[in-house]
């Protein structure tokens, strides 16, 4: 089962939507989120469909931060001037032996890379 969140982007702008699957919520609980301690997630250019996330942990909010997911102590935010490029995100974790992690999908991608690294919006 997945979190469907739907945040408003303020007066006038469209409801933008964020999944985060209870798979990825757990590791990142086990990862330490929880009290002050959020993820916070960008796009960055990069790998040659032309945009990459970057996701990283933090404490400490920025007056332009936006909250995309809050599941209580999971909590995900976002600069108000990317929103635009995450709506769509479904973030997922696998165990696969080969190559465990974080699955991030973007239902919006015009188009990704071979490997899933980047992706155009």
């Amino acid at each position: 089962m997945s979190a469907l969140v739907q945040i408003r982007m303020g007066r006038g702008d469209a409801v933008r939507k964020i999944q985060v699957t209870d798979r990825a919520c757990t590791e990142l609980r086990r990862l330490g989120l929880g009290g002050r301690k959020f993820m916070r997630i960008g796009v960055t250019s990069g790998g040659c469909a032309g945009r990459t996330y970057v996701a990283t942990l933090d404490d400490e909010p920025a007056p332009n931060d936006q909250v995309l997911f809050d599941a209580g102590d999971v909590r995900i935010f976002t600069d108000r001037g990317q929103a635009d490029q995450v709506t769509g995100l479904h973030i997922d974790y696998s165990q696969d032996l080969v190559a465990s992690g974080f699955r991030l999908t973007n239902a919006n991608a015009k188009r990704a890379c071979g490997c899933g690294a980047s992706f155009s919006l």
